[in-house]
């Protein structure tokens, strides 16, 4: 017999936990809160140790942030970064979506082809 009470209290638990892994991310705690809650915490984990690191660091010219491609700084406002060109934006709840959508195509793949075979 499944102890509802138990399993409801581990899933809000391991929740807040991937919403705060990606708050350290740099992405935003309810974001990943969010995330975790309506897309499972297995999928949100999936996403967020997927996602790149972002990393801000206070200079004596501002406040930049780490170019996870070429490791350059780049002023903290910006979404390309100015030394390789590459997209260096925050996840937003759009690209958090796609990689579920390739998680649970993926989990639906596995499924159907275990049903085949």
């Amino acid at each position: 017999m499944i102890n509802t009470p138990a399993v409801i209290i581990l899933y809000i638990t391991s929740s807040l936990g991937l919403a705060f892994w990606n708050k350290k991310k740099g992405h935003g705690f309810w974001l990943g809160l969010v995330y975790s809650l309506f897309l499972t915490p297995a999928i949100g984990l999936l996403t967020i140790a997927l996602a790149q690191k972002v990393i801000v660091v206070d200079t004596g010219n501002g406040r930049k942030r780490s170019c996870p491609h070429c490791f350059g700084l780049t002023a903290e406002t910006m979404t390309f970064c100015e030394l390789c060109g590459k997209h260096i934006g925050r996840q937003t709840a759009k690209q958090f979506l796609q990689m579920a959508e390739l998680f649970i195509g993926l989990v639906i793949t596995v499924l159907l082809v275990k049903m085949f075979i």
